[in-house]
């Protein structure tokens, strides 16, 4: 029985390659506030299939003493199942309200710790159209950046992700995401990053996970409303 048991909670990870490119706007409307847009679509890589579209809003506010807090809403779009190498058979969609804060800590005049707190309330899609909530995922982002130039950015992270609420029983733990970026600003308002990023996930079942190797690819765009009113 014993045997049998540990047989049956044996892992089994799937690896998947997968190219992200995203375009990230922030138009910083006055002194205190900030408006953040993302757009990006995922795929598969080999081979090629469309995983998700994600499209993210938020407001943020400085709060004083390195914190900052916002709220916002993202969309995603989900082209199932999570196989590439299988045909879309449906595409769901999910709506994310959100509440973040973030804290910037510097160590020294070209290295700081930057820590980011995510609280994401999923609401899934159902077949008549409508939506319902399904649990809250709680994520935390330990980000290391080195300012190698007065346009250059290099940056280390790891990131925790934990589902809540009383439908989880497998899968607590929902993934872990690290990586790196090197972002170049060759204009005050444009620029350009490009990273690596493994993405491991666990699945409802507790002993199923996907093991994901992502290349991903932004656009920077900054725009400043307080200079244009001035």
């Amino acid at each position: 029985m014993a045997i049998t048991n540990l047989v049956a909670q044996e892992r089994h990870i799937q690896t998947q390659q997968l190219i992200w490119t995203r375009y990230s706007l922030g138009i910083n409307i006055n002194d205190h506030y900030t408006l953040r847009q993302d757009l990006e679509e995922r795929t598969y890589w080999f081979p090629w299939r469309q995983h998700q579209f994600v499209s993210r809003t938020l407001l943020e506010r400085k709060l004083g003493k390195g914190w900052n807090g916002g709220i916002g809403i993202s969309s995603f779009l989900q082209s199932l199942p999570n196989d590439p190498e299988i045909q879309i058979v449906e595409t769901k969609s999910e709506l994310r309200p959100m509440l973040a804060f973030g804290h910037w800590s510097p160590i020294t005049k070209k290295i700081g710790l930057h820590h980011r707190y995510w609280s994401e309330f999923r609401f899934f899609e159902q077949a008549n159209g409508s939506f319902n909530y399904a649990n809250n995922r709680t994520r935390y982002k330990l980000e290391l950046r080195y300012a190698a130039s007065p346009k250059m950015n290099l940056k280390a992270f790891d990131e925790i992700l934990l589902n809540m609420g009383g439908k989880v029983v497998q899968n607590v733990f929902d993934q872990n995401r690290y990586g790196a970026s090197i972002q170049y600003m060759p204009f005050d308002k444009l620029g350009f990053e490009v990273g690596y990023i493994n993405w491991f996930q666990q699945q409802n079942s507790g002993v199923d996970f996907y093991n994901r190797h992502i290349i991903r690819l932004t656009i920077h765009q900054n725009l400043n409303l307080k200079s244009h009113k001035k």
